[in-house]
């Protein structure tokens, strides 16, 4: 365990480094290339689009499940639109709303999917299995972990697929569903891991700690925060892990495992925070805000919504900000915190958004739908 220090924050971040390696890491090579191909958008879990920011919303369509909606979802090559539900069953649904196909599961479906480069859907079940599908809804094949799978998997360059399970592992599993290697931990893992640019793999734990592993299997250090760690990772260009912790503190390590800083929340952190092309970090906390930091961590903004924020926030190319509440609504802010428009769902929301490349918004809710929230036209 290494102790928990305080240390000064390093320089800010480089825009343009930080839009090289949005184009041409290599991490991105088993991906789907999408507006929306995984959870938090990338293998290292930016949550930060490359489309336009709405002005002005409008629900464009809905599609009804038979459960809450919380797994998030992921965009296709042809622009389907991936994500399941705690019905147990996993939907295909078209850019217009209309189902393409269902898979149906042994157990509820709240894991996000990642799309790979070749169309294969990846996702877990609390069945306790990972699922590799065919674009057509086929299974290509399954693995078989021993607890329920409600992390979101991440494909790594060589085709490997990191996921966490309720077994208190992390498994690593080859491109065609075979184990390569799993990593103990004390308690159960729901936080999707993150890829750093070096190839360095983090992710926390139920245990209370964030671990860094080779990609061979080896841990390099673990870190241990006072409580649970199902937030999922950031990984920022310059190696730094972003991550909060259900003991209401936000962290921020070096890749040597360091605390570069810290903030304290009132209550559980259970959103994974995004970054935008200036460095700027945006998370929620169980004390129903969504907060704001600058790349040289001085705090820019909070906004307090009506109720826990555990959603993670997406970040648009020009800025805007999209966060979701338990208080049934999504909220847009601009750059600087002000409030640009907000839309309110049927039910609690905890799954977290994908944008779409012409800035359409898609959303679960505890209401059992799924919404795609487009830009109104100067008609409406």
């Amino acid at each position: 365990m290494i102790k928990n220090i305080f240390l000064l924050f390093s320089p800010p971040i480089s825009v343009l480094f930080f839009l090289a390696l949005s184009v041409s890491t290599p991490l991105h090579a088993q991906l789907a290339e999408t507006p929306w191909p995984m959870f938090r958008h990338d293998s290292q879990h930016t949550g930060r689009s490359t489309c336009a920011g709405i002005q002005k919303p409008v629900l464009k369509w809905t599609f009804q499940a038979q459960d809450a909606v919380t797994s998030s979802p992921a965009i296709g090559a042809d622009g389907t639109i991936y994500f399941g539900s705690k019905d147990k069953k996993f939907y295909a649904i078209t850019r217009d709303g209309k189902l393409k196909w269902t898979f149906e599961t042994a157990g509820e479906v709240e894991s996000s999917p990642a799309i790979r480069k070749d169309g294969t859907i990846l996702f877990g079940s609390w069945d306790g299995h990972l699922y590799a599908l065919n674009p057509d809804g086929s299974m290509l094949w399954k693995y078989k972990s021993e607890g329920g799978i409600i992390s979101s998997p991440v494909v790594g360059s060589d085709g490997v697929i990191y996921v966490g399970s309720w077994d208190k592992k992390l498994h690593a599993i080859t491109q065609d569903g075979k184990l390569k290697w799993t990593q103990k931990t004390a308690d159960h893992i729901v936080s999707s891991p993150a890829i750093a640019p070096d190839g360095m793999i983090y992710f926390g734990s139920g245990d209370y700690y964030l671990f860094a592993m080779k990609p061979e299997g080896k841990a390099v250090w673990s870190f241990g925060t006072r409580y649970l760690l199902d937030a999922s990772p950031l990984i920022a260009p310059n190696g730094n892990i972003y991550i909060g912790s259900e003991d209401a503190r936000f962290y921020v390590f070096r890749s040597d495992g360091h605390v570069e800083w810290t903030f304290d929340t009132q209550y559980d952190i259970d959103s994974s925070a995004a970054m935008d092309a200036q460095g700027s970090v945006y998370f929620g906390s169980g004390d129903n805000n969504v907060y704001a930091f600058n790349s040289d961590r001085k705090l820019k903004w909070s906004f307090e919504t009506g109720a826990s924020v555990s959603s993670s926030p997406a970040v648009t190319a020009d800025g805007v900000v999209y966060a979701a509440s338990r208080d049934k609504k999504l909220y847009a802010f601009d750059a600087d915190g002000n409030l640009k428009w907000k839309f309110e769902t049927g039910d609690a929301i905890e799954s977290s958004p994908a944008l779409d490349a012409d800035g359409t918004i898609y959303i679960g809710s505890n209401d059992g739908k799924l919404y795609a929230i487009g830009a109104a036209s100067n008609n409406n």
